[in-house]
């Protein structure tokens, strides 16, 4: 249980740090990712920095649908905890 507060809380704070929350993080990050890979598709580039870039926005995006993805989980694990201590 302390396991999941601390997933918790650290979450809340990288998604207060940022933008806001983790979905609106994600979004930002796809619009970049879209961005990148329309503006190589114009520049015809095949610069290592470009891929760099490309990578690095593809990490964000994952890292903020990993962290959606755990406080999801975590949530639902109390949830069911909760429904099965009733019984």
């Amino acid at each position: 249980m302390s396991d999941i507060n601390a997933t918790s809380s650290t979450t809340q704070s990288q998604g207060t740090a940022g933008s806001g929350d983790p979905i609106e993080q994600a979004e930002k990050n796809s619009e970049e990712y879209k961005k990148i890979a329309g503006d190589a598709d114009k520049a015809g580039s095949n610069d290592m920095a470009y891929y760099l870039k490309l990578q690095q926005a593809m990490m964000k995006e994952q890292q903020a649908y990993t962290a959606v993805s755990t406080v999801m989980k975590a949530r639902s694990d109390a949830s069911l905890t909760a429904i099965r201590n009733f019984k």
